[in-house]
């Protein structure tokens, strides 16, 4: 008789068995996974020196000051230099996302006293105008026939 098992019977070798997970290590192991992906994700999204932004911001406060916001508009206008401190401070300190935000504000800030200077402007113009009307009205009725 034969002994020898056939070679279709399954084999007696064990494989070993696979650590079972709990749902802690799976938590922990999911967690570390993140933070990995979450400080790639923030290193690969630095922004960068915004030098541009920051030169806009310049020539914005000085469009304002030639459109005379240091006597028309002084509150914005002072505003807007101080952020353009804060933008140039932050620059140094490498803190570009706030550079850059303070940048745009500073534009605002710089475009808004330039409109408000240009605007009071205007108003004293059309007042001056109404004035010389009035005037040139009261000489035509002094100087004509009765």
């Amino acid at each position: 008789m034969n002994t020898t098992t056939p070679s279709f019977a399954p084999s007696t070798v064990s494989t070993p068995a696979l650590p079972v997970r709990t749902p802690a290590v799976r938590w922990l192991g999911l967690t570390a996974v993140t933070a990995l992906a979450l400080t790639l994700m923030a290193c690969a999204t630095r922004i960068p020196a915004p030098t541009q932004e920051l030169a806009l911001s310049r020539a914005a406060i000085d469009a304002a000051a030639r459109a005379g916001a240091a006597e028309l508009a002084p509150a914005e206008l002072t505003l807007a230099r101080q952020k353009q401190a804060m933008a140039d401070t932050a620059m140094t300190q490498e803190q570009h996302d706030r550079a850059l935000m303070l940048s745009h504000e500073v534009q605002v800030d710089a475009r808004l006293a330039e409109a408000k200077a240009r605007s009071r402007r205007a108003d004293r113009a059309a007042s001056e105008l109404r004035e010389d009307g009035r005037v040139l009205r009261q000489e035509i009725n002094r100087t004509a026939p009765q």
